[in-house]
């Protein structure tokens, strides 16, 4: 009878909308104290960074196993540092080239580096999970948005990362191997 209390506290499968749920709390916590705390010169930097590892630590929370696999979250840090390296860069001479850079980045870079060092999740899949979680955000942020978006443009990403991170949370739960 001892043996079997030694089992893993860990569940095998988590409720899709308990995945999607803390994933998109986590990004969206994250993505808060990131677009609030811009005054500061480092805070923004390494939390930017975070928000790749949002969905999955929120994840691992759902499912119980927070901290036992650190590659994937480390994943999500590396996926994300293009995306924090266009942040930085100045808007009226690489406006454009920093919306690219930061799409291109949680569009190829982040799923390609979470799957690579992710065992339980697929490259192909990661990246489906992203370009929905892209589309849902976008949509969200311009149903919302109204007349004049540059007003809120603080809310809207906090509301466009936590549109991307439930749904990327989501397939996290669904499409684990």
């Amino acid at each position: 009878m001892i043996p079997l209390t030694a089992m893993s506290a860990s569940k095998s499968g988590s409720n899709l909308w308990i995945s999607s749920l803390a994933a998109a709390v986590v990004t969206a916590v994250l993505a808060a104290v990131m677009v609030y705390t811009v005054d500061m010169p480092v805070v923004p930097a390494l939390l930017g960074l975070l928000i790749g590892a949002g969905p999955i630590i929120g994840y691992d929370l759902a499912r119980g196993s927070f901290g036992s696999n650190w590659k994937p979250v480390i994943g999500g840090i590396i996926g994300f540092i293009i995306f924090v390296a266009a942040i930085f860069l100045p808007g009226e001479t690489f406006g454009i080239i920093a919306a690219v850079a930061g799409l291109l980045s949680t569009l190829i870079i982040w799923p390609i580096v979470v799957g690579a060092m992710s065992p339980s999740h697929s490259i192909g899949k990661l990246w489906i999970a992203s370009l929905l979680g892209l589309i849902i955000g976008l949509a969200v942020v311009s149903a919302v948005a109204g007349q004049d978006p540059d007003s809120w443009l603080k809310t809207a990403g906090v509301l466009f990362f936590a549109c991307w991170g439930g749904t990327v949370g989501a397939a996290l739960s669904s499409w684990s191997k």
